[in-house]
């Protein structure tokens, strides 16, 4: 009896998951597709499903990770593997984005389309890593535009830059960049004042262009630099890193680990972003 209630649970929530995906109510539907899974956790084309509507809100990161469980209980999810894939490309792991459809491809077969998709991911991910910081000679950090005119490197360690609102570290293998820590003084401070460093705008309530606050644009350029790729998708890639399901990573994006930092001790902890090989 109590099989038969779950059961009928669950193909009720299912109902409902479905109707709010179609009627484009993306919040509800991610809920009651959370609240199916609940009920079964074994089934992968739940959390296929809830990928679906969190790419429908615009939750690129988020909806990656939802592919991935799916993926998780069965790797041969065609759906899920094809839509991990486009989520992946739309968050600048072109690299990622290639070894999905790579994998794709292989289950199955030729695809003319695909195969051409996967030559321009995969050119993609080559003109990344040629641009990004990790991994670079350490000679390109000042050149960086994450440098640029907002960043002073301090004389005392010339392996450290020094912002009024913030600290950017770096870490080197031999003459390679290994590692880059991005630590604001204050992160509460700086999400709430606007940025006059690095120049990126955001469209308020009524439409209009306002700057970025400051945490929002250091985070983007830290981004784009130090992975090599465009302001838009680190842009989203940072918006997932600040949902709460993202965790403290490290989360591997475009060939580079990415993740948060905390240094400091109770009083004068300081949160940031790191990104490394």
């Amino acid at each position: 009896m109590l099989i038969g209630t779950i059961v009928d649970e669950l193909v009720a929530v299912l109902k409902q998951a479905r109707a709010a995906l179609k009627s484009g109510e993306m919040k509800t539907a991610v809920q009651l597709y959370r609240r199916a899974q609940a009920l079964s956790p074994s089934d992968p084309e739940i959390p296929h499903e809830r990928g679906l509507a969190l790419l429908e809100a615009g939750h690129v990161g988020l909806a990656a990770l939802a592919q991935a469980e799916a993926l998780a209980l069965d790797s041969g999810h065609i759906g899920a593997r094809a839509q991990r894939a486009a989520a992946l490309e739309a968050l600048g792991d072109d690299e990622g984005a290639a070894r999905e459809l790579s994998e794709l491809l292989s289950r199955i077969g030729p695809q003319p389309a695909l195969s051409a998709r996967l030559s321009g991911l995969e050119q993609s991910a080559h003109r990344a890593a040629s641009r990004r910081l990790i991994g670079a000679p350490l000679s390109r950090l000042p050149a960086s535009p994450l440098i640029g005119s907002a960043l002073a490197r301090n004389i005392a360690d010339p392996l450290t830059f020094r912002a009024p609102f913030a600290e950017l570290k770096a870490s080197t293998q031999g003459a390679l960049l290994a590692r880059l820590d991005l630590a604001f003084d204050s992160m509460d401070a700086s999400l709430g004042r606007s940025d006059v460093s690095y120049g990126g705008t955001t469209e308020d309530e009524h439409g209009r262009r306002v700057p970025l606050d400051e945490f929002t644009a250091a985070g983007i350029v830290f981004i784009s630099e130090s992975l090599g790729i465009e302001p838009l998708r680190a842009r989203r890639l940072l918006s997932f890193l600040l949902a709460p399901e993202c965790g403290l990573g490290p989360h591997r994006f475009a060939g580079v680990q990415v993740g948060w930092t905390i240094s400091g001790g109770n009083g004068t902890r300081r949160y940031g972003l790191f990104a490394g090989l």
